[in-house]
This record gives C-alpha cells, sequence and structure tokens, in this order.
C-alpha cells in the first residue's frame, strides 16, 4: 500500500473539522496545490476562506482510503473484481476495468490471474431464440412496424408498468427494422444499464451490436465507430451522444427510460435533450422513434396523449413463458408514516416494518435493495406534520445553507432566516433532511453484522469498469445487500430482489425543483420495480414524513395517472412545462460580489426589454444562486424566463463572457 496522498490526509483531516485555508494549503504542499484540488474536486468547498467537507464523512473516507492508492493499484483492483464474477477475454476485461497490459502482467506474475491461451478462434454464438409476445407486445410492435413502413417519420411512447416486457418489444422492433435493411439506434440513460442491455441485444443479434460510451478508450471508440460507419454492424448502443452514430440507413431510435434527466447535456455545450433530438430526426429524416418508460416525462405524455394512436400501453407484469407470457403481480407497496415511528421512539433509520422485512428476506437467504436519493441540497422538514419550508414566490422547498445557517430558495433567490416554528403547524421539530449512503452502510453493518453488502453510488463507481464489477457481485448472488443511489433505480433486472426500501421519500420531494413530485414518483416506482421480478414475489416500504402527498400515493398504489392528473393541475396554475417554457441563464465570476453585480445587471435588462415587448411572453425570475454555486472556483448566479415565449426575450438580448443560456433546464 503506497503512502497516503496529501488530498487524502487533507480529507481525513477535514473530517475531523473545518480548517483554515492557510492551514489546509499546509496540508496539500502550497496555495497553488489547494486552488487546483479544490477546483478539480466535489468533496470539498470553501467558503469565507475555510475549507469544509461537500460530502458525509462516510463518503470521504471511502474517497480517501481509494486516494491511498497509485492510479495502478486502483485499475488492478478493478480488474480483479470484474474477473471475480469469472474468466473472460483479456481485451474486453480491460476494457471494461480500463486496466492495461502491464497492470495484467504484474498481476499474472504475482500469482493474482493467469492467461490462458484458446485452442481455436472463437466463433460467433447462434441467435437466441425470442420467447412467444403477450398481445399487448405484439400490437404495439405493430404500430412500431407500421411507423416503419410509413413515409414519415413516426414518435411513440411505450408506456408500461416496470417489468412489462418493454425489451421484448424492443428487440421484436429491432429485428423488424433490419429485416427491411435499416439501422438502429438503442440509448440507456447511464452507462451502467449498458452492460444488461448490450448482451441482450447481442444475444439475439449476434455480431450486430456496436457500444458507443465515455467509458471506452480513443482506440475503441474509433473502431466501433468504423464498424457502424462501414455497416459491419447495424445496431448501435450507448448513452446520449450514441444517437449522432454513423447508423447505415438509420430507420428506429429507441429511447429506453426516456423519463431520465442524464438524456439532457447540459455541460459542456451543446446543451440538448436526446429525446427532443429524436423527436426531430423522425420529423425530417423519416425515422421511427420509440420513447420507452414506466413513468413518463410528464412533457412527453402530453405530446403522446395529444397525438392519436401514437400512445403504446403494456398493463401487465410479465415472465417469460413457454407459450405465452406469465402475468405476475405488482409488489406490495407499504407506505410507512416515519412521524408514527418517531412518536413510537424509534431512533432508527430502519422503521420497524422495514427492519422486519430485511430480517426475514436475510433468513430466507433472499437479496434486498436500500435506495437513497441524495443529490447533495438539504431542505429544512418538520418532522411533526412533514412540511418543508418553502418558498413563498415559489412554492418548492427552500434550501438550507451553512455556514449561517440560512434557508435560501434556488429558484427566485429569496433567503430568509430558520423559522424557530414549522409555518405549516407551528411545532418545533425542524431538521435538515440528509443522510448519505455510506451512512446507510454502516448502519446496516451495525444492525445485521457481517452480511455481505455492494454499495453502489457516485464513489465505488469512479473506477472504469466498476459499474459490471458491482453488479456483476450482487447479481452473482455474492451479495446480500445493494445499497445505492439513483443509478440502483434505473431499469436493472434483479430476480433475487424480494425487498425494496426507499430510506427516505423525502429527500427527492423537498428538493429545490418544481419537478420534485414528478421525481419522487418516478423513483419509488422505479425502486419498486426492482423487487419481485421472479419467482418469489416481491414487497417494497417507502419511508416517509409526507405519507398523503399524491406522489408517494400514486407510487404505492402503481397508478401514473392518479399522479398525472393533480401534478398537471399544478403545474398548469403556475405556467410549469409543459404549460410554459423555461430558459436560464447562468453567469459565472471569480468573485463573488462580481457574480452578483453581472446577474443584477442582466436583470435589469430583461425587465426593460419585457416592458417593450407586446404580450405576456416571460416572466423573470432571480436572481438565485445556481447549483452548486462555486463550480471550479467560480462563483454561479442564474435567471429563469418562464412563460409562452422565453426566446423572444433571449433574441433581443445580448450577453457577455462567462454566461450561458440553458433552455428548457433538467435539474
Amino acid at each position: 500500500m503506497s503512502k497516503v496522498s496529501r488530498p487524502a490526509n487533507l480529507l481525513l483531516r477535514l473530517i475531523e473539522r473545518p480548517l483554515e485555508s492557510v492551514e489546509a494549503a499546509q496540508v496539500v504542499g502550497g496555495q497553488r496545490a489547494l486552488d487546483r484540488w479544490l477546483a478539480s474536486t466535489s468533496m470539498a468547498s470553501r467558503e469565507a476562506d475555510v475549507i469544509s467537507l461537500a460530502i458525509d464523512p462516510g463518503q470521504a473516507r471511502a474517497a480517501a482510503d481509494s486516494l491511498r492508492r497509485t492510479s495502478a493499484e486502483r485499475r488492478q483492483l478493478t480488474l480483479l473484481r470484474l474477473l471475480a464474477a469469472g474468466g473472460m477475454e483479456e481485451a474486453a476485461a480491460r476494457r471494461s476495468s480500463g486496466a492495461r497490459k502491464q497492470d495484467v502482467d504484474v498481476l499474472e506474475t504475482q500469482g493474482y490471474l493467469r492467461r490462458l491461451v484458446a485452442s481455436e478462434p472463437t466463433e460467433r454464438s447462434d441467435a437466441v431464440a425470442p420467447p412467444p409476445l403477450s398481445a399487448a407486445q405484439t400490437e404495439a410492435v405493430g404500430a412500431i412496424v407500421s411507423g416503419l413502413d410509413a413515409v414519415g417519420g413516426e414518435t411513440f411512447m411505450l408506456h408500461g408498468v416496470t417489468g412489462c416486457g418493454k425489451t421484448e418489444v424492443y428487440l421484436e422492433a429491432t429485428r423488424r427494422a433490419l429485416d427491411s435493411g435499416g439501422g438502429v439506434i438503442v440509448l440507456v440513460p447511464e452507462i451502467s444499464l449498458a452492460p444488461q442491455t448490450i448482451a441482450r441485444f447481442e444475444a439475439r443479434f449476434p455480431g450486430q451490436v456496436a457500444v458507443r460510451h465515455s467509458r471506452l478508450s480513443r482506440r475503441e471508440s474509433r473502431e466501433q465507430w468504423r464498424q457502424v460507419y462501414a455497416g459491419e454492424k447495424r445496431i448501435l448502443i450507448g448513452a446520449r451522444s450514441a444517437l449522432f452514430g454513423p447508423v447505415r440507413d438509420l430507420a428506429l431510435v429507441i429511447i429506453d427510460e426516456e423519463h431520465e434527466w442524464t438524456y439532457k447535456q447540459q455541460d459542456p455545450q451543446p446543451r440538448y435533450h436526446a429525446t427532443a433530438v429524436a423527436t426531430e430526426m423522425s420529423r425530417s429524416w423519416s425515422v421511427t422513434s420509440v420513447l420507452g418508460s414506466a413513468t413518463p416525462d410528464l412533457v412527453s405524455m402530453a405530446a403522446a396523449r395529444s397525438r392519436s394512436g401514437r400512445l403504446l400501453m403494456l398493463r401487465d407484469r410479465v415472465q417469460s413463458g413457454a407459450q405465452a407470457p406469465i402475468v405476475i403481480p405488482q409488489p406490495i407497496v407499504d407506505v410507512v408514516d416515519m412521524r408514527e415511528e418517531l412518536a413510537a421512539g424509534v431512533r432508527s433509520v430502519f422503521s420497524r416494518l422495514l427492519d422486519q422485512a430485511i430480517s426475514q428476506a436475510l433468513e430466507r437467504e433472499e437479496q434486498i435493495l436500500l435506495f437513497l436519493n441524495r443529490r447533495g441540497m438539504s431542505a429544512l422538514v418538520c418532522r411533526a406534520c412533514g412540511e418543508a419550508v418553502e418558498c413563498g414566490r415559489c412554492s418548492i422547498a427552500m434550501t438550507l445553507h451553512r455556514p449561517g445557517p440560512y434557508l435560501q430558495c434556488h429558484e427566485c433567490g429569496e433567503r430568509q432566516a430558520i423559522p424557530r416554528l414549522c409555518p405549516a403547524c407551528s411545532d418545533d421539530r425542524l431538521g435538515a433532511m440528509s443522510f448519505g449512503t455510506a451512512q446507510l452502510e454502516a448502519e446496516v453493518r451495525r444492525r445485521w453484522g457481517d452480511v455481505p453488502i455492494t454499495r453502489w453510488d457516485r464513489d465505488t463507481t469512479a473506477a472504469s469498469g466498476s459499474h459490471e464489477a458491482l453488479l456483476r457481485d450482487f447479481a452473482g448472488g455474492r451479495s446480500r445487500v445493494l445499497i445505492g443511489t439513483q443509478m440502483i433505480a434505473k431499469g436493472l433486472d434483479l430476480p433475487r430482489v424480494t425487498v425494496a426500501g426507499v430510506v427516505n421519500a423525502d429527500l427527492s420531494l423537498r428538493e429545490s425543483d418544481f419537478r420534485a413530485a414528478e421525481r419522487t414518483f418516478q423513483l419509488i416506482s422505479q425502486v419498486a420495480g426492482r423487487a419481485g421480478r421472479g419467482a418469489l414475489g416481491g414487497r417494497v416500504i417507502v419511508q416517509t414524513y409526507s405519507p398523503d402527498h399524491y406522489a408517494i400515493a400514486a407510487a404505492a398504489a402503481h397508478d401514473y395517472d392518479a399522479f398525472y392528473g393533480p401534478e398537471m393541475r399544478l403545474r398548469s396554475e403556475l405556467d410549469y412545462p409543459p404549460f410554459g417554457r423555461l430558459a436560464r441563464l447562468t453567469v459565472s465570476r471569480s468573485a463573488r460580489a462580481e457574480a452578483d453585480a453581472e446577474a443584477e445587471r442582466v436583470l435589469r435588462e430583461l425587465r426593460q426589454l419585457r416592458s417593450r415587448t407586446v404580450g405576456q411572453v416571460a416572466d423573470v425570475i432571480g436572481p438565485a444562486p445556481a447549483y452548486p454555486a462555486r463550480r471550479r472556483g467560480q462563483w454561479r448566479r442564474q435567471l429563469l424566463l418562464k412563460g409562452d415565449d422565453p426566446g423572444s426575450l433571449l433574441s433581443q438580448l445580448e450577453l457577455g463572457r462567462g454566461w450561458s443560456i440553458d433552455v428548457d433546464p433538467v435539474g
């Protein structure tokens, strides 16, 4: 084990207490080294010459432990974790883990692995025969095929409950597109989902699948690109940038989990949304697009409902059968009121019901998934009534800032002191909603001892290939509990999971974003979809201080329409999408005062333009701190335009350096 690096040493010191900038600089080797490190990391931040952690202590310890190793040691460890699930070709193992040839040589010399020479070249495997489709799946495929045959392009929304067999529809539609001489692009929202998707398409269409994502080396990316361009491979699978791949005779674009915010490219430029680009491709190039989701984005769903025949429904959860798909029940969802747990004296992060369900699943040697949605912002929530302190102007939760402390709206910039009593019920039990995956892992170990745990979050998946290694580890049964953030809610097929716990639904519900209720509904629904996908059945337990909120109640009932109706009425009243459009203007400056002054200058100019423009084209909201308020040493402030036509103001506005414009922002 190599010597503790200076950044690791600083992280360990910051766990104990915040440090003055001068003291922190001494730890890392000087002020320049400190500035460089702060500009390159999101693990710590500087406020008024005080350096403090921006992550929880458990995450900081994990990061420091990783930094103790050399880059070669980290690559080798990732490779060994990957190979623990079974042998694989050296090229594939190196590609998935990010390891180099010399890393394999070192591990072979040390006796950790051995190379085997294949006696004969590997032959292309035979295609796996497709299972029979249900009537609903057959109807959906038929509609998509009619779009492929049409002169103009079509865009379909494939809306089905989790586990309804959307992938089989994708595969059959792909076969029809290939049979007609067309090419296919398949988008997934996260690199972590690519291995499962690639495996299923490769099994059905051997030798026809190319891959594109940011974890490929330059050489690998060029070779995949060449094969697609030459027509050697006619299916391209990847994250959002795969949409621009040179697929020959493109006929079909599939966007799986279309509701995910990761389909929006925000930084760096160009800023675009893959769904919007695919829809435009359908119009311009006669390409058929399929947007699939169990919890469609409200804007996408509103558009689909406005076009007759373009909404395809899969209402039943199914398993493949010999003659026809077998309908299986949705998992039971229990909503636990954490206010009652608190009143009963429960101080654990686990309610009595979730504690019991985990214990019973472990006794039966089944698997458990524990989900924690944590994006880094903290709201102030009343433990008595479950309400968050909201902005009076924007109807969204205000964000707790430290040092101070104070509350600020990240939409309009309104700031207020911490109230002593809850504005909703006058109780004094106000507290911050803040909890991390490392802390959750520690709680599981404290309660259930040495049970094997897989933690899947940004820290544990930083290395190349770690997604695949962690998924193999859990899917292979070597781990019993999977703990993670949003990544574990996205489309993973885990048939051994019988219990899924949403540890604190309020973390997403109280985000400072008008989409907070939509994201909460989507996350709970998607997490629920990971449980009970096999023959063992499943149970989902949602812990919340707001059990009566329509987003939580609708997700527990597996009822999309019960969420869609109330949320659309609220959006209509507040002129949020799809009833109005948004444009976010963000300025970055090295000094906070300069960022504030520049934001105020543009605010004045926008108000003048608005006063001279005919009609109510857009309201101007802000300025407010952007999220995060400081990035790479730059202070950031934002203005929001909201209304029917923000573009009419933007077209008249001249912005100087350091400004960025994001139309239809996400997050």
